[in-house]
């Protein structure tokens, strides 16, 4: 019965056709992965998406981060689930933001949400040494992306919250992915966040000042215009006041 479980354990998430390359007929894998999932040696994760069980526990032995980075050829982690993954998460959520340029339904496995976002574009996504299995965003675009989509990013606070923890950025990484997304509100956003840690993650005033020089002469809002209350000349943008005030009293942000 568990003749194939080595391989099966090498392999750890993986799909039909991994098993009819396997086995070399196509109803016999069907028929081996029906007998597998029924004793409980593999997990059904979603159609045509399997991970191995641990023998002893029954449970997946392929992390959430694993499994949200192979739901699709082109999948990736992103937003919290990035900031996490890089060990940034203030709150441990369930769900798992993935980015993929195939759109796939959200769905659930073992008490996690995995939610879809639409993939931009494939720069900064990296594959760890120490991890083949998983793909993310490197830290400089789970920054820019999560200021892009504060809601997938656990909202403002939460957000805070992990970039008081990054020590170091590099500015030119930054300068790239702002540039392929080249939205006016998204260099206003970030120029006006980043320079709060500016000191904190080593960013100079060039790239501050690039910022507010892409601002143009429209006024956006950070959060919805029941929060961002004041109005920030310089950027040109409305955002909630004393904005970094819950970080030093762990409270709440002030508005």
């Amino acid at each position: 019965m568990a003749r194939y479980i080595e391989q099966f354990h090498n392999l750890k998430i993986f799909r039909k056709n991994d098993i009819v390359a396997l086995l070399e007929n196509e109803n016999a894998a069907k028929e081996l992965l029906r007998r597998y999932k029924q004793k409980g040696l593999i997990l059904k994760v979603r159609r045509d998406l399997y991970v191995v069980a641990d023998l002893a526990t029954k449970a997946s032995i392929a992390s959430r981060y694993e499994i949200g980075s192979q739901i699709n050829s082109s999948s990736y982690l992103s937003h919290h689930a990035a900031l996490e993954y890089h060990g940034l998460g203030h709150q441990l959520f369930y769900e798992i933001q993935v980015s993929s340029k195939e759109r796939f339904s959200n769905f659930e496995f073992n008490g996690i949400r995995y939610i879809y976002s639409e993939s931009k574009f494939d720069d900064g996504v990296i594959t760890p040494n120490t991890d083949t299995f998983i793909r993310v965003t490197d830290l400089e675009r789970t920054i820019i992306d999560c200021i892009n989509q504060m809601d997938r990013s656990g909202g403002l606070e939460e957000m805070l919250e992990c970039f008081a923890l990054i020590t170091y950025v590099n500015e030119n990484k930054l300068f790239e992915y702002l540039g392929q997304y080249n939205k006016q509100v998204l260099y206003q956003k970030s120029g006006f966040i980043l320079s709060y840690f500016q000191n904190e993650m080593k960013i100079s005033d060039s790239f501050i000042n690039f910022c507010k020089s892409k601002t143009g002469k429209s006024t956006s809002y950070l959060t919805d215009d029941h929060q961002s209350v004041k109005y920030y000349n310089e950027w040109k943008l409305y955002a909630p006041a004393n904005i970094l005030s819950f970080l030093e009293q762990g409270g709440n942000i002030n508005v």
